[in-house]
């Protein structure tokens, strides 16, 4: 599990804020949801890409860090798509993410960076 922030805790994944979680995330522009399009974008050392998320889930690729960026470009996409969803983040205190591991990728902690982005903007607009 990873939290971020203060409780109460914002529960992003599918046993919390459905709307929060990458498997439920749709991204209009690329047409299909987070969870799937992370996964997909993977490519791994045998040369292998495009996999549905069961088959790429866990694995390691050799452009992670090409994927952790378009991870946080998803998340920004879909915020961007759904600007309702703004006032949520805004308004929540902390993230947490049941599924959660550190040391990858983790909707709760690019929902608190989008979050303290939204701060920054509505400061600067003051």
């Amino acid at each position: 599990m990873v939290s971020v922030g203060a409780a109460p805790f914002l529960e992003c994944s599918s046993k919390g804020d459905k709307r929060f979680s990458a498997f439920f995330a749709y991204v209009k522009r690329y047409g299909g949801t987070i969870e799937n399009l992370y996964q997909a974008s993977k490519v791994f050392e045998c040369g292998a890409t495009g996999l549905d998320w069961r088959a790429a889930k866990g694995r390691a690729a050799v452009n992670a860090e090409w994927c952790a960026s378009y991870y946080a470009h998803l998340w920004d996409q879909y915020i961007w798509e759904n600007p309702e969803l703004a006032s949520v983040l805004s308004s929540a205190t902390g993230f947490s993410d049941v599924f959660g591991q550190h040391g990858r990728q983790c909707q709760a902690l690019e929902l608190w960076r989008i979050k303290l982005r939204i701060g920054q903007d509505n400061a600067t607009n003051l």
